[in-house]
Formats: C-alpha cells, sequence, structure tokens
C-alpha cells in the first residue's frame, strides 16, 4: 500500500538547500517515515491513505539513498544525487529533444555525465489517460551516459534543458536535474488554472464552450480512449513527429512522404484536442509534480497563443500562469526565465500572425513580475521553421540568466 508520488524514483535529483518535500500514499492513519543524509522526519497518512512530510535542507552531493518506511513496508531509492533542479516547461520548443538538435552529435560523442539527469511527466490531459495507452517509456528519471552499452538516453532529455543544466553543473560543481514537463502545439490556457483563464482570457474558455457545446460528451470521451494521437507515452514512434524535427522539409516533401491528402480524415482528428481544454494540463501534469522542490521555472512557450486578434492577451495569460504555478511550489518568489519567441515566416501550412505581440507581453509580463526575467533569442530563429534546430544558444543564454540572476555571479547575463 505505501506508495510516494511518481517523480521520486532512482536516480532522480532533489534540491539542495531547500526543505525536502515528500509525499504519497500509504494505509488510512498510518505512521510514515523518512530519511535521508542523517536526516529523517515522520508524519501520519490521512483517513483517505494520502501522506505528506518534510525533511530537512540536504547538502549537494552524488550517492545517497532516500529510505521511507510504514510498519513494515520499506521504499528504498538508491543512487539519488542532491543538487540543482529546474522545470523546463512549454509546448514542443522546450519538448524538442536532443534526438533532433542540431549540435546532437557532438554531445552524443561526450563521455557518459550521470550528474546530468532528466525527468519528463507523462503528457497526459484527462483521467485514464494512461490506462488507455502505453505510457512505460516516460515517467522516468534518465542519466546523461549509457544504457546497455549504447548511449540511449540523451536523447530523450529536452535539448533547451539539457544544454541549460550542462553549463550549470559546469558552473556549480553539482548535480543538476530537469524536470520536463511540456507539451507540443499547446496553447497557454492549458497550463493554467480554469478559474485563471476566465479572469485573463475569457476568449480561451468561450471558445471551449462553443467547440463542445453540440457534441454528446459521453462519446467525446470514449472517442479519446481510442484515439491514437492521445498516446503520449512512447516518443519517436510519430512518423510525421520524426520526420519535421529533425530537418525542415519543404510541405512537397512532408505531403510526398506522409501521403497527406490522400487518406479521408478520422473523426478524432477533427474534435478539440483535450490537451487544449482549459487548465487540463494544469491539473493533470503541473499539479502531479509540485512541490517537488524545485530552484526555479524555465518557460518556453506561446507560439499557440499567436492567433489573430488573441495575442494581446498572453501578458495576463502569462501572469496568471507564473501565480498560479508559484501558488502549486508554495513560493511567491520563484523565479522564472522565460524565453522570448524568435521571428520566423512560415512552416509547412502555419504562418507567423502576430509574434510582436506576443514578444511585447512577454516583456510586459516580465517587467510586471519580480523574479521573471527575458531570454531574448531574436537572432537564433529560423525563417523556414517553427522549430529552430539550434537549442544549445537557447540553454546558454538561459543559464547565463540563472547564473546572474538567480545564483548571484556578477556577470553580463541580460540582452541589450
Amino acid at each position: 500500500m505505501l506508495k510516494a508520488a511518481e517523480i521520486f524514483q532512482n536516480n532522480m535529483v532533489i534540491q539542495r538547500d531547500k526543505p525536502v518535500i515528500l509525499w504519497g500514499q500509504a494505509s488510512p492513519e498510518a505512521k510514515v517515515c523518512a530519511r535521508i543524509q542523517e536526516k529523517s522526519g515522520e508524519t501520519n497518512a490521512g483517513s483517505d491513505g494520502y501522506w505528506k512530510l518534510s525533511l530537512p535542507s540536504l547538502k549537494a552531493s552524488r550517492q545517497e539513498t532516500l529510505v521511507i518506511s510504514s510498519g513494515e513496508e520499506v521504499l528504498a531509492f538508491e543512487n539519488i544525487a542532491v543538487g540543482e533542479v529546474w522545470v523546463a516547461g512549454g509546448q514542443s520548443n522546450m519538448e524538442f529533444h536532443m534526438r533532433y538538435e542540431k549540435h546532437r552529435k557532438e554531445e552524443f560523442a561526450l563521455p557518459p555525465n550521470p550528474n546530468l539527469r532528466f525527468f519528463d511527466v507523462p503528457e497526459v490531459s484527462y483521467d485514464g489517460q494512461k490506462d488507455d495507452f502505453d505510457y512505460s517509456p516516460m515517467g522516468v528519471w534518465r542519466m546523461a551516459g549509457e544504457k546497455d552499452g549504447e548511449y540511449l538516453s540523451l536523447e530523450y532529455f529536452s535539448a533547451v534543458g539539457y544544454y541549460f543544466q550542462k553549463e550549470l553543473e559546469q558552473d556549480l560543481h553539482v548535480p543538476v536535474g530537469i524536470i520536463g514537463c511540456n507539451w507540443g502545439g499547446t496553447p497557454s490556457c492549458a497550463w493554467i488554472s480554469r478559474e485563471t483563464v476566465e479572469k485573463a482570457g475569457n476568449p480561451w474558455i468561450q471558445d471551449y464552450k462553443d467547440q463542445t457545446r453540440d457534441i454528446d460528451m459521453d462519446h467525446y470521451w470514449k472517442m479519446q480512449r481510442s484515439n491514437p494521437m492521445n498516446g503520449r507515452g512512447t516518443p519517436f514512434s510519430d512518423p510525421f513527429g520524426e520526420f519535421v524535427l529533425a530537418g525542415t522539409p519543404s510541405p512537397e516533401e512532408v505531403n510526398e512522404k506522409m501521403g497527406f491528402g490522400s487518406q479521408e480524415v478520422p473523426e478524432y482528428f477533427t474534435m478539440i484536442h483535450s490537451e487544449s481544454m482549459p487548465g487540463a494540463l494544469y491539473e493533470h501534469m503541473v499539479k502531479t509534480i509540485a512541490p517537488f522542490d524545485i530552484r526555479g521555472v524555465l518557460w518556453y512557450q506561446g507560439e499557440s497563443d499567436d492567433v489573430p486578434g488573441r495575442q494581446t492577451l498572453y501578458k495576463d495569460m502569462l501572469l496568471g500562469l507564473m501565480k498560479d504555478w508559484r501558488g502549486l511550489w508554495g513560493e511567491e518568489s520563484l523565479p522564472f526565465l522565460i524565453v522570448q519567441l524568435p521571428g520566423w515566416d512560415h512552416w509547412l501550412d502555419l504562418v507567423n500572425h502576430d509574434y510582436a505581440a506576443i514578444r511585447r507581453c512577454q516583456q510586459q509580463a516580465v517587467d510586471a513580475s519580480p523574479n521573471s526575467w527575458l531570454c531574448s533569442i531574436s537572432d537564433a530563429g529560423q525563417k523556414d521553421d517553427i522549430h529552430p534546430k539550434d537549442k544549445k544558444t537557447v540553454g546558454h543564454r538561459l543559464a547565463l540568466l540563472a547564473r546572474g540572476h538567480v545564483y548571484g555571479e556578477a556577470i553580463l547575463c541580460d540582452a541589450p
């Protein structure tokens, strides 16, 4: 019966110098104890079996064991590192794996580095989704090292997150973990509470009402449970994604390769996507990792908010997101490093409507929210691709911001 939240696993990284928050399930009202680094704590589970406890802060280290016990039940998590932990949130450009990144060959040729670790939050947008599809490859702490004699782990890392953590690890000399909490093609309304969406971006709520007004929702959810687009647990299994992320093919090459236009469009393809519903990813992804101790958040999103006539909502949406997330972690000053969208012109059948307005809103939100900073990558985009392949530049500039503003180094870290 004793369980810890999914994010607590072998090989994880725990945030140093902050009280350690642990939580999970046990028998109702059972006593639960935990210890690591000669620090310990205990609590009693509630009548529903939920337990939560806090341990004193830990010092940086590279190999620890966390033991959680309740009566005769014992959980022992091995090879734990203590260092710095950041959440890398957003849509496809934050999700963008090292598998496709421009400089990947150089990185894959490097020796393994177990001080760099990555956890990918399962992409879930409704109750029961993990039971409907295979999610075994996700929700795993991985190290930037070898597995079964082959270099397999690094390809799963968020490329932006990897270059960020690599630089921090070299600078701070402690292990660095990244929690990837992202989903390609998702608007900001999915990542904040529905109550906040209603206040900051009511047109997104009205969209949802219009799209579901004439739908039989029982039929809708039945369809979703067999909708292959919701099988988000096996990265690299989507032929379309594999083709367009590794390079920059033309629309003609995509049509020729994928056979688009020659097939009947399935019903589920035309339905509202569950991951775009207001509050969906806030409820089913963000809440699964909070309040796991972190130093701060990297946020790279906004492409899906480039909707004509709606771009100016993004300032309040981003401010609402920072407030909601800080509330979940219980830290009013939790640092946010915001990637300002780069310019581009077109990609397949998509066009840049008004990224300038999104960028202006990102600047305004950062100006209005203490402990948030803007990462400019205006020179690191691609005219013909919404997914710039160079994520090394992005990770480097985020690391500069963190080093200067969060870790207090006297360095030049802000864009002109």
